[in-house]
């Protein structure tokens, strides 16, 4: 998993790379435009910009997926996003080859961040998280998720 500004992308990837794509797209996405999914390059990289409420942890599950990382940068809001690199974790959901996720169980363990406006988190298909989580209260939220195909 990456965790950091949008500053400092030029640490993590070059002009070009997929990875660089998806952010450079979340990045210079215009915020007046709707929800909905949006291609960048066909089903290797596209977004889905989202709307919704932040949620307690109990009303979560940790996912994980085995053919995309995800990219996630807040256009408003913020939220919690517990993360676990424990392979053993309780399957509660079977994958899904539609949604391209495995839903788990929390563990007894697991690191939490930030997600606010000006951060990203890049998650791999190692990175067992649970996004949407409220800092202190629920309240609304607006999320770019990109989706690159590894």
């Amino acid at each position: 998993m990456i965790y950091d500004t949008v500053e400092n992308i030029d640490r993590y990837c070059g002009d070009g790379e997929p990875l660089r794509k998806a952010l450079d797209f979340a990045i210079g996405f215009d915020p007046s435009q709707p929800d909905g999914r949006y291609e960048i390059d066909g089903d290797n990289i596209f977004a889905n910009v989202m709307s919704y409420t932040t949620l307690a942890a109990e009303e979560l599950k940790f996912e994980g997926h085995k053919n995309h990382i995800d990219v996630q940068l807040l256009l408003e809001g913020e939220e919690l996003m517990d993360v676990s690199l424990d392979k053993d974790l309780e399957v509660d959901t079977p994958y899904s080859e539609q949604g391209d996720a495995t839903l788990f169980k929390a563990p007894r363990l697991f690191s939490t961040v930030l997600l606010k406006p000006g951060c990203f988190a890049a998650i791999f298909p190692d990175d067992l998280h649970q996004p949407s989580r409220f800092v202190e209260a629920p309240k609304p939220v607006r999320k770019i998720v990109v989706k690159v195909r590894v």
